[in-house]
């Protein structure tokens, strides 16, 4: 709950940098949950989803910042989809999963085919190297 609280004190100053009607609009109907150091916060729709991300992703870092006292990585998605995600997650592997969980999978995946894809261009590399092409 405490983070919940952090929140509330994140929205406190937001509100204090931005105008009021900006303020009431996009993030007075936005919760927040909080996974270790991510921020998932929830809007009621997809257009308050994407202006939070472009015109406010800046300040809400920082702001999140000055009040939990860290970096945090920020997701923002509209409210409910995230527990429809990882619903259709526990379904597809037979076993819970959270967000973070899934993407965190997926970030290991893309390193290790990242490594993969250097192995390959050292060889190619290394092939063409040895047998020059004229």
């Amino acid at each position: 709950m405490k983070e919940h609280h952090l929140w509330g004190q994140v929205k406190t100053k937001l509100a204090q940098k931005l105008p009021g009607p900006s303020f009431d609009t996009w993030f007075a109907s936005t919760a927040v949950t909080v996974d270790e150091d991510w921020l998932i916060i929830e809007c009621l729709n997809e257009i308050q989803c994407e202006w939070l991300q472009t015109r406010y992703g800046g300040l809400i870092s920082e702001t999140v910042r000055e009040v939990f006292g860290r970096n945090m990585r920020i997701f923002v998605s509209v409210h409910g989809e995230r527990q429809k995600i990882e619903k259709r997650l526990e379904q597809r592997y037979g076993a819970p999963m959270t967000f973070r969980q899934y993407i965190t999978r997926l970030e290991q995946q893309m390193d290790e085919l990242e490594k993969r894809i250097d192995q390959y261009a050292r060889i190619i590399d290394e092939l063409l190297a040895s047998r020059p092409i004229h």
